[in-house]
Formats: structure tokens, sequence, C-alpha cells
């Protein structure tokens, strides 16, 4: 039996989602501060301190939760993606109900605001139990009995015929990647804003809302297509046998760059985005590839015979030759 690792290098991993989430939520609360209450904006000191205080509690329930799960003895990557939407959800509730945030939800969004870091922390918790690693723990002495005698041990080594795995997961991280390239354009807008305004607070506001609105619309039209995009990319791939993320990344691209130029001939204006839409293809499959993992190619299922004479090979001459009876 293993165990997932404790890791410190896993656990920051596992945190980025959930970072760009309270980010993207921050940014959110301190525009609609500037728009209700423009006096009221709160300082860039009181900002990092509400922001470190929610990363904290991410932190220390993410961990909290691994914790649980080892002494389980549960190291399931499902598991662990449930464990950290579960830390999450229990992490904005503990910041609802002491008000560590900059402003309070409005009436009957508290739910729906909420789904968004849950579905981070879920997303945290797999890549947790990805990035740690599994270390085996000590088995009891004896042998264990299977009901036809001594059961055998698993090999320790495989060598047999493989394929990527169809992975949810694999499918939802690669599927935000368009998401995530998209938000870091409106960065290059953030010397024009800040020069365009006189009030330089205004200006840095805008700076930040931008991209974090740029982040939700685009999460909003893109995921479903993505990850349709994505399936169709792992599926291509399983069928011409390649395995590699270099392979994954070459088959994604190539894979956006088509679609994209078959899109320009209703709309020309998209020819301008097919070097950008080739290289987050190639994002896509080469990050599919990572978290998505091997498993063992089925076996064929079980044939159902009759006759045992019909049990011949296909190369079998009696497959291809067929005998003569004469007749009077």
């Amino acid at each position: 039996m293993y165990l997932v690792k404790n890791s410190p290098r896993a656990l920051f991993a596992a945190l980025i989602p959930l970072a760009i989430v309270e980010a993207v939520l921050m940014a959110y609360a301190i525009a609609g501060g500037q728009v209700t209450d423009p006096a009221g904006v709160p300082a860039p000191d009181q900002i990092v301190v509400f922001y470190a205080g929610r990363m904290a509690i991410n932190a220390a329930l993410l961990f909290a939760g691994h914790v649980v799960l080892r002494q389980w003895k549960i190291s399931s990557r499902l598991a662990y993606g449930l464990m950290g939407g579960v830390m999450a959800a229990v992490s904005y509730g503990i910041a609802i109900r002491n008000h560590i945030q900059l402003a309070a939800p409005g009436d009957g969004t508290v739910v729906t605001i909420g789904l968004l870091p849950t579905v981070a922390g879920m997303i945290g918790g797999f890549l947790y139990g990805q990035f740690a690693g599994l270390s085996p723990i000590a088995q009891a002495a004896g042998t264990v009995l299977a009901n036809n005698g001594p059961a055998a041990a698993p090999p320790i080594v495989f060598d047999g015929p493989v394929r990527v795995r169809t992975s949810v997961a694999g499918i939802a991280i690669s599927a935000l990647m368009p998401t995530v390239l998209a938000t870091l354009v409106p960065y290059t807008l953030v010397p024009l804003l800040m020069n365009g305004f006189a009030d330089k607070n205004t200006a840095s506001i805008f700076a930040a809302v931008i991209p974090a609105q740029t982040f939700m619309i685009m999460m909003v039209i893109s995921v479903i297509p993505s990850s349709i995009f994505m399936l169709c990319v792992h599926h291509l791939a399983r069928a011409m046998s390649r395995r590699s993320a270099w392979e994954y990344a070459a088959i994604g691209g190539v894979a956006a760059f088509g679609c994209l130029l078959l899109l320009a001939f209703v709309v020309p204006l998209l020819l301008v985005l097919l070097v950008p839409a080739a290289f987050c293809g190639a994002v896509m499959g080469a990050l599919y590839r990572r978290f998505a993992g091997l498993e063992p190619m089925p076996l064929p299922e079980a044939v159902i015979a009759t006759d045992p004479n019909a049990l011949v090979g296909a190369d079998h001459p009696s497959r291809h030759q067929h005998g003569v009876i004469l007749s009077n």
C-alpha cells in the first residue's frame, strides 16, 4: 500500500489555482468598492493582509485534509480532488463567517461565488496528489490468503502494452490554458492605464480589474469548447498510439491550427490568431499528457464458442481455403 508524501513543493503547486481565484475575487471586490464608496477603497497594505490571510487559511486546510487522508490510508487522486474542493469551500465559509474579505457577497450570490474557489480547490487537491508522489508503507508480516491459496504479490515493474489514461482532471486543467493565456494579454495595457488616468489610484484599480474580468469571461466561454477539443486530441493521439508529451503537444498544436484555419473561412479575421492558437493547443496537449498518466491496455473480451472446431486462428490456412467434397 502507498500513501501520498508530505511535500511543500506540491502544496505550493496546489495553491496556484486558489491564488488565481482569490486574486480575481479580490479585484472584483476592489472594483465594487470603487463604485459604491470611492472614498472607502482599502489601502494596499490592507489588501495584502486580507489576501495573505485567505491564502494561509487555504494552505492550512489543504494540508490538514492531506493529513486526514494519510490517516485513512487513501491515496487516489480522485479523493484528493474531492478533499481540495471540500477544504476550499470550508475556507470560503470561514472567510464569510469571520469577515476575512474586502466586501461581502451580494444577496443571493454567496453560493454562486463560492463555486469558483471550490472548483479551484478541487484542482489544487488533484495537483497535490499529482506532484507529491507516493511512498510505500510497511505491511504486516504474514501471508495473505486468497480463495485459491497464497495471494501473488503485484509486480514491481510492468512491461506490457500501455496507453494514456482518459483523465477528467487532466482535461479540466488543460482546458483552462486558453483562459490563462488570454488573461496575460491585458497586462500589456497596464502602462497605458497608468498614464491615461489622472488619478493613479483609479488607474491601479482598473489595471487589476481588466485582467480579472478577462479571466471570468474567457473561462465561461472557452472551458467547454476547450474540454471537447482536448478530449478529441487525446483520442486522436490514442488512435495513433502516441504517448509522449512532445507527441501530444504536436498533435494539439496541429489540431488547433487546423480548427482555426477552418473557422477562418467563415471569419477571415481569425487568421491573425493561427500561431497563438497552435501554441495554445500545443501547451494544452503537453499539459494533458503530464497530468493524465498511463494505464495498461485492457484485455480483449472473452469469446463465447459453441463449436470447438471454430476456434481457429485468423492466419490459419483453413480460414482461407475450403475443403471440397465430391458428390455423385
